[in-house]
């Protein structure tokens, strides 16, 4: 009776044997499709590390990098300033909490703390982008605040100096460009109120706030 011949397996430069069986399976392959053993290349995902990623990098799509996930994760890179992702990953928060380690481990495989870093830089990046965002809106509408309110500040001196005005003529029959005689006294140093003209029939000022670069205008028919 012959015996077997018996044959050696030669393994390509991107294949490997199963731990398990030793059957040639891709360098890559998690789970042999031989044996359906884990391979020690990789391990299962670490439930406590995907729950915080998820919950404070998620909507950077922090956890979706540390599963491997990197197109995923990109997209929620790119609309991470929409806020859907943040409102995703929250879902998908839920949904790891209330989900045993063993069927996540089952389900998703990591290659090592390499994927944790990936994350959190990628988490990181998304946060400074995010921050980028918020301020080139928020900056310009802060200077608009600023700028309404230095005008809103001129505006009020201009009013005690037309209030100033109308007394005065009132007493005298005319108007005045002289603000000692009419006790008018400016409230605000950064402002600067300079009487163009005044006489019988009318007057004309100017404020100026040294934050700001255009003049405002008062006469006696703006009072």
């Amino acid at each position: 009776m012959s015996q077997p011949i018996e044959t050696t397996q030669f393994k390509g430069i991107d294949e490997n044997f199963c731990t398990e069986c030793g059957k040639i399976i891709k360098i890559k392959a998690e789970i042999c499709p031989m044996c359906g053993v884990r391979q020690k290349n990789s391990e299962g995902v670490n439930k406590t590390a995907l729950l915080l990623l998820t919950f404070f990098l998620g909507g950077f799509g922090a956890h979706k990098f540390y599963l491997g996930k990197n197109w995923q994760g990109f997209f929620y890179l790119l609309f991470c300033w929409t806020w859907i992702p943040g409102l995703i990953a929250l879902i998908e928060f839920i949904i790891y909490a209330f989900t045993s380690t063993e069927v996540l481990q089952e389900k998703y495989t990591v290659k090592g703390g390499a994927g944790v870093i990936i994350a959190v830089v990628a988490g990181g990046f998304g946060m400074i982008a995010l921050i980028g965002i918020l301020a080139a809106i928020a900056i310009p509408q802060f200077v608009t605040y600023k700028n309404r309110a230095y005008m809103v500040a001129t505006e009020s001196e201009l009013q005690m100096l037309a209030t100033a005005e109308e007394n005065y003529f009132q007493q005298y029959g005319q108007y005045s460009s002289d603000a000692q005689a009419m006790n008018f006294i400016q409230t605000n140093p950064e402002i600067t109120i300079e009487i163009i003209s005044a006489d019988t029939t009318c007057y004309q000022a100017v404020g100026t706030h040294n934050q700001l670069q255009d003049p405002i205008v008062i006469d006696c028919n703006s009072y």
